[in-house]
C-alpha cells in the first residue's frame, strides 16, 4: 500500500513537472523533466547503495514499476514516431525517459554498492584491529566503538547517513548491514579473518 502511494506521488510530480515545462518557452520546456529525471537518478543510486530501511518501497517502485513504464512508455513512443498510430502524444515517451533515469540509477548504485562493501570491510577491519589492541592492553573489550574513536568510522554505504558499524562486546563481533536481510560480520578475536555473511 505504501509503495503504491509512493508510486502515485512520483507520477503526480511527473505530471506537474511536465505541465510546468509546457508553460516555459523554447528549450526551457525540457528543464523541469530533466531536473526530475536527474533527481530520480541520484535517488536510485543512493537507495541501491543503502535502502535506508525503505526496501519494501524501493523494490516495487524501482525494480517493478520503473521497468514496466520504460517498456510500455518506450513502445508507445516508438510506434508514435515510426508508425504514427496510435498517437498517444509525447507523455508516454517522457514518462519512459524519467522511469529509465530511476532504473539506471538503481543499476549503477547496485554496482557501486559492491565497491562500498569492499571499502566498508577495510574500514571495519581497522576498527577490529583497534578493538583487539585495546583488549590486549586492558584485558577486556571496549563497551563501545566510541570509546576508541572520537569520530567513529562509518561504512561507505551511500552518501546520506551511511550505517555505522555495530559492536557486540559479549561475542566480540563487529558487523554492518548491507541490505535489509544481509549483514557482514567479523570476529575481533582474529581481525585478519575473512568477513562472514550472516542473516539479519
Amino acid at each position: 500500500m505504501v509503495a503504491a502511494l509512493v508510486g502515485a506521488g512520483l507520477l503526480v510530480v511527473f505530471v506537474l513537472a511536465e505541465a510546468w515545462g509546457e508553460r516555459l518557452p523554447g528549450r526551457g520546456r525540457r528543464v523541469p523533466l530533466l531536473a526530475y529525471a536527474l533527481l530520480l537518478l541520484l535517488a536510485g543510486v543512493e537507495l541501491a547503495r543503502n535502502d535506508h530501511g525503505l526496501a519494501a518501497i524501493v523494490f516495487p517502485v524501482a525494480f517493478v514499476a520503473a521497468p514496466v513504464l520504460v517498456i510500455f512508455g518506450g513502445a508507445a513512443a516508438g510506434v508514435r514516431r515510426f508508425y504514427g498510430w496510435p498517437d498517444l502524444g509525447p507523455t508516454p515517451g517522457r514518462l519512459a525517459g524519467v522511469a529509465a533515469a530511476l532504473l539506471v540509477g538503481v543499476l549503477v548504485g547496485t554496482r557501486v554498492r559492491e565497491a562500498d562493501v569492499e571499502a566498508s570491510m577495510g574500514r571495519g577491519r581497522d576498527v577490529a584491529i583497534a578493538l583487539a589492541w585495546r583488549k590486549q592492553g586492558t584485558g577486556t573489550w571496549p563497551a563501545r566503538i566510541d570509546d576508541l574513536f572520537p569520530d567513529p568510522p562509518r561504512t561507505r554505504l551511500g552518501w546520506i547517513a551511511p550505517p555505522p558499524f555495530a559492536w557486540d562486546p559479549a561475542t566480540a563481533r563487529l558487523s554492518f548491514p548491507v541490505t535489509a536481510r544481509i549483514a557482514f560480520e567479523l570476529d575481533a578475536n582474529d581481525p585478519k579473518s575473512p568477513w562472514k555473511q550472516v542473516a539479519r
